[in-house]
């Protein structure tokens, strides 16, 4: 009986083996599932455009030189090379764009009297200008350069670029030149 005793259990223990070698075999193939490296996917991420933000023009102010000014649309007569000019406000240049945080040039002009542009010549790098628009932002103006230019030279309409606001006023003995004044865009802001 012992014999048969010792049968069945090495009988047992071979049924619990074979038993026991689908769990291994499945056991060892999802360690090596788990092991092995994973293959990152390139996620392609599209740009996002910037919201375009701007408006029409109506108030100027450079504070630093005591320009405060309404701002009206003035148009620029290519045939003539005339300019509309009022004696007490700036004019918005309704060929260029209108102030805005993405790209272009916005180009105001008026007068070189009194109260309009006359101090503008003793303005410093670093001074700040502010458009005021029509629905309700101002857009923010940093002072860089300037330049005198001939009044038949319409350079000013074809820059393409970063947003900036060019300031136009007359120069020299007898007013004959253009004097412009160039400012980056620093900021725009709702009022």
């Amino acid at each position: 009986m012992n014999r048969k005793l010792r049968f069945f259990a090495f009988a047992l223990i071979i049924a619990g083996l074979c038993g026991l070698a689908p769990l291994g075999y499945f056991w060892m193939h999802s360690r090596q599932a788990l092991a092995a490296p994973t293959v990152q996917v390139p996620v392609t991420v599209l740009p996002v455009a910037p919201e375009v933000i701007s408006g029409h023009p109506m108030h100027l102010s450079i504070p630093s030189v005591g320009v405060d000014l309404e701002i009206i649309d003035g148009t620029y007569n290519a045939q003539t090379g005339a300019w509309t000019l009022t004696t007490d406000k700036a004019q918005f240049a309704t060929p260029t764009v209108e102030p805005n945080n993405f790209t272009g040039n916005t180009l105001v002009y008026g007068h070189y009297r009194k109260n309009v542009f006359s101090s503008l010549h003793t303005i410093q790098p670093g001074a700040q200008a502010v458009i005021t628009t029509d629905n309700g932002y101002t857009f923010t103006y940093t002072y860089t350069s300037n330049e005198t230019v001939d009044p038949a030279d319409t350079s000013v309409f074809l820059y393409k670029g970063a947003p900036r606001l060019t300031v136009q006023t007359c120069t020299g003995a007898f007013f004959q030149n253009r004097q412009m004044f160039y400012f980056e865009f620093t900021s725009y802001q709702k009022q």
